[in-house]
């Protein structure tokens, strides 16, 4: 199963709270879709927050 949240949206119902862990604390942003994560590996195109 893939971790970037960009492929998981399909899954969330399902595992809500999985989700909320991985964003919990974001401190990276997708520059393609926008989502926020707490990883890197998280998102395709990752950008960390702190250096925008």
């Amino acid at each position: 199963m893939s971790t970037e949240l960009c492929k998981l949206k399909k899954s969330l119902k399902g595992d809500l709270p999985s989700y909320v862990l991985l964003v919990n604390q974001p401190r990276f942003v997708c520059t393609n879709c926008g989502r926020v994560a707490n990883k890197k590996k998280n998102l395709c195109s990752p950008k960390r927050i702190k250096d925008l």
